[in-house]
């Protein structure tokens, strides 16, 4: 019995050792430092029917009236400051070059409800009123710092991407542009949300996605827990280039990552507008489920984050995001 025990207490340390060790070279992810910023992050939160719905606010410190407005969607099982963090801290230095103001809204119970008819988040089974969140953002940034409500632009990642989407579809009024990442349309077959509209639409799709198919198809969180069928990152910004006029086809490009022994690269798709696309598909060779940007190493089971396209930034420039 002693032999059986001790021989028990070691597997169970080498679980442990295992666990442990997969944990920080797959998932571990450190928060970067903290930028030197003009003003503090703040806290806030607005009441929503009946329920009172939380988020980060950065206001830069000279905002003036009439400022362009982001939204940053964070995705499923993250929340705003995780975002805030998986981003770099981009935009809000961003915010302060280009002078804007960021909010980053918390999702309920750490996720959205997006157009996916097969999700099985709370936000989705609840059928908790997200469209009626951000609006009541917009509406609250308008009455508290003057923003544009014209020039109100949406950056979405993953599940917060695919709530993006629904905005363009549904609240195309709403939003001046969106930006996604790890996301794109749902089949139509497993679609709830009727699709009306469409808006100007920056897309960055891995193709090593491990959740998230570039090429379309199923969704599963790493091949697991089945969450419905997408179409491909081309073929998104395709029907939105098409809703929003656009008859000819993608200017082609091609991105080198900017640090070596980066093993990404990227193929930029270009639907011409003017004075920017109206609509830009970056394809990440060897890229995953991230957010690119130079700060943040995304946890390795999500795959790698090029250094040939800097997202923030770049959806800063194609929609012409701020004044200064």
């Amino acid at each position: 019995m002693k032999a059986l025990t001790k021989i028990l207490g070691f597997a169970v340390a080498a679980l442990i050792v295992v666990a442990l060790g997969f944990y920080f070279i797959e998932v571990y992810a450190p928060s970067p430092a903290s930028p030197t910023l003009s003003a503090a992050i703040q806290q806030d939160s607005i009441p929503i029917g009946s329920m009172t719905r939380e988020f980060l606010e950065y206001v830069p410190h000279d905002i003036s009236p009439h400022s362009p407005l982001v939204i940053v969607l964070h995705g499923a099982l993250m929340d705003a400051k995780s975002m805030r963090e998986w981003t770099g801290y981009e935009f809000d230095q961003l915010a302060d070059q280009h002078g804007f103001v960021v909010v980053y809204p918390d999702g309920y119970k750490h996720a959205w409800n997006d157009c996916h008819s097969e999700a099985t988040f709370a936000a989705h089974t609840e059928n908790i009123d997200d469209m009626g969140f951000v609006k009541g953002l917009i509406a609250r940034e308008v009455a508290q710092h003057q923003i544009d409500e014209k020039h109100v632009y949406v950056l979405g990642y993953s599940n917060g991407g695919q709530m993006a989407l629904r905005l363009a579809l549904q609240a195309p009024e709403e939003v001046a542009g969106i930006a996604i990442a790890g996301a794109s349309l749902q089949a139509p077959e497993d679609s709830s949300c009727p699709e009306q509209g469409a808006v100007p639409l920056l897309v960055v799709q891995g193709e090593k996605d491990p959740i998230h198919p570039m090429n379309g198809g199923k969704v599963t969180l790493f091949w697991f827990s089945y969450r419905g069928r997408v179409l491909s990152a081309f073929d998104t910004a395709q029907t939105f280039a098409k809703r929003l006029g656009v008859t000819s086809a993608p200017q082609q490009i091609h991105l080198d990552p900017q640090r070596s022994g980066d093993p990404t690269s990227a193929d930029g798709f270009l639907w011409p507008g003017a004075p920017s696309p109206v609509v830009a598909l970056y394809k990440i060779e060897g890229g995953g489920h991230v957010v690119p940007q130079p700060v943040f190493r995304y946890p390795r089971i999500l795959g790698h984050t090029t250094t040939a396209v800097d997202m923030p930034k770049l959806m800063i420039e194609m929609f012409h995001i701020g004044s200064k």
